[in-house]
């Protein structure tokens, strides 16, 4: 392997040559040229890939660089990717899976701050009856991750198909970028609309409210969210309930000679932030979860958190959340609530599903479960989402799809999809080709085709700066921004802020307490599989924010 820069044979001093050559190419000049074409606009990436893919070309001599280019291109068949580089023509795969169908109805359960644990499935703690049966029946995803971890801009990643740094919807409110950047009427929602599907969305938005653009992708929108209770007609309800009535209203009254798309919208289980408790469950759900006791998590300890890098410090929001929430005395009181918010959740999933057998269109419709995001109970000694965590990037996704064989019905896929993958997931659902901006994959490959070809780690961000470097992101110490690359191995996150590098070994420390960075007698042993995830970072990096299929 070629890969050893630390490789002290003389017989190898020419390739070595090469490679310190190369990594000063992909770690110094690619990032500044990358920084450059950042400030171009879109219009230059095409000619920036075309850049990269040539510089490496010029330097097929080396054995080092046919490695590199092989293993740093996505891994969706190498060879068709390198001749569509400068393109992105779609490759044969793509078309193959455009199969007509019947075009199907679809509900998407679209949950908030859920963990994998908050699935009864993955936990026997949790009762989520409903979506199970959901699992049992369909194909459940226990690698299913969000490219960033944070209700809004994942919100705008599963309207666009495309990265926070392409579609740059980094505020809530302040910004109308999610419309702007790219043509919002090529967008999941509006595409749908177009194509002649009554679409609607119940719940949490959590974005900027322009009238023409929110018409343009729903015919029914009923948008709430940020409280466990809510007022309406001179009564006060719970927000879950909210989206059940709504929900079933949407079905009730929806025109019956078309086929028709729903978002489900909950704020559940996402806390209700700067009140006490975080988590209020309805009156009728207190007594559930009484006669269990919760096991906390194993990194819930003062010890945990001192091992966090040192810009953690006690001002972190991360670390304030904690407090009242997921301290040791409060722990209890907070898993029990959530979880009650939880299976409330499910309640409302199998009203919906009985509602659409009511309706003789279950046999029709796709119905998906997943979240917005992750959420630390307590791990590390933090609440809350936006760093790439395990437990803040890596969440439930349950797919029910009536294409789908009964030999697949209850089994797990272990392949990385990710929130980008929902906007084409859904457009192929409908017999619609995938705009051609958006970044990620049609997840019914992974069942529908006998041997789909897959990625097989992805890139992870967080920043509210400029898009590429993270410069002038706005939360230092408080909410730093971060980025990584995630295998089923590995994981490596670099802290633009404070030039801080961190490496985890996924399979063997699952719970991240060991960073191998901090650690020199484990550094001196994985010093190669160091500079492979750098090299492979700085290249995915560079794909996603260009806007790039991943």
């Amino acid at each position: 392997d070629d890969m050893d820069n630390f490789s002290s044979n003389s017989s190898s001093r020419e390739i070595t040559a090469k490679k310190y050559a190369l990594n000063f190419i992909l770690f110094c000049i690619l990032p500044l040229s990358f920084f450059a074409v950042g400030r171009l606009g879109s219009g230059s990436h095409v000619n920036y890939q075309k850049t990269v893919f040539d510089s490496l070309q010029a330097d097929a001599t080396s054995q080092y660089a046919k490695q590199y280019l092989e293993s740093s291109l996505p891994t969706n068949l190498a060879d068709q990717q390198r001749r569509r580089v400068a393109t992105d023509e779609p490759g044969s795969e793509e078309e193959e899976t455009q199969k007509k169908h019947e075009p199907l109805n679809v509900v998407l359960f679209y949950a908030d701050d859920w963990t994998l644990k908050v699935v009864g499935k993955l936990n026997p703690l949790v009762k989520t009856p409903n979506i199970d049966k959901m699992a049992d029946n369909g194909m459940m995803f226990t690698q299913n991750c969000v490219t960033t971890s944070v209700c809004w801009i994942s919100r705008a990643t599963l309207m666009t198909g495309v990265y926070s740094a392409r579609h740059r919807q980094t505020e809530p409110w302040k910004t109308n970028n999610i419309f702007d950047l790219h043509p919002w009427n090529e967008t999941v929602f509006p595409m749908l609309r177009q194509k002649g599907y009554y679409t609607g969305i119940v719940g949490k938005w959590h974005g900027p409210h322009v009238a023409k653009n929110i018409n343009m992708a729903f015919d029914h929108h009923l948008m709430y969210y940020g409280r466990h209770w809510e007022s309406r007609n001179g009564q006060t309800r719970h927000v879950t309930d909210l989206n059940r009535e709504d929900a079933l209203n949407f079905l009730r009254r929806r025109p019956k000679d078309k086929k028709f798309v729903l978002k489900v919208s909950f704020f559940a289980t996402h806390a209700w932030d700067g009140k006490y408790p975080s988590y209020q469950p309805q009156n009728e759900s207190k007594s559930w979860y009484n006669d269990v006791t919760v096991p906390m998590p194993k990194t819930n300890t003062d010890a945990h958190f001192k091992k966090l890098p040192p810009f953690f410090t006690q001002r972190n929001e991360g670390r304030n959340r904690w407090r009242k929430r997921f301290e040791p005395d409060y722990y209890q009181e907070s898993i029990k609530d959530l979880y009650r918010m939880a299976t409330e959740v499910d309640v409302v999933v199998g009203e919906v599903i009985e509602e659409l057998k009511k309706q003789g269109v279950y046999e029709n419709t796709l119905l998906i479960f997943t979240t917005d995001n992750g959420n630390l109970h307590g791990e590390h000694g933090l609440a809350e989402k936006w760093y790439p965590f395990e437990e803040s990037i890596r969440v439930p996704l349950i797919i029910q799809d009536p294409r789908m064989s009964k030999e697949k019905h209850g089994t797990v896929s272990d392949k990385f999809t990710l929130n980008v993958d929902l906007a084409p997931t859904l457009m192929g659902a409908a017999n619609i080709k995938q705009s051609s901006f958006m970044q990620g994959r049609n997840i019914a490959d992974l069942y529908l085709k006998s041997k789909p070809s897959w990625r097989k780690d992805f890139f992870y961000e967080y920043n509210r700066g400029h898009p590429i470097t993270g410069e002038g992101h706005q939360g230092t110490n408080w909410i730093d921004a971060s980025f990584a690359l995630v295998t089923k191995e590995w994981k490596y996150i670099y802290w633009p802020e404070h030039k801080y590098e961190q490496l985890f070994h996924r399979t063997m420390d699952p719970y991240e307490e060991s960073d191998i960075m901090r650690n020199q007698t484990a550094l001196q042993t994985t010093k190669e599989t160091y500079f492979k995830m750098k090299s492979r970072y700085n290249f995915l990096k560079m794909w996603a924010q260009s806007g790039k299929r991943v």
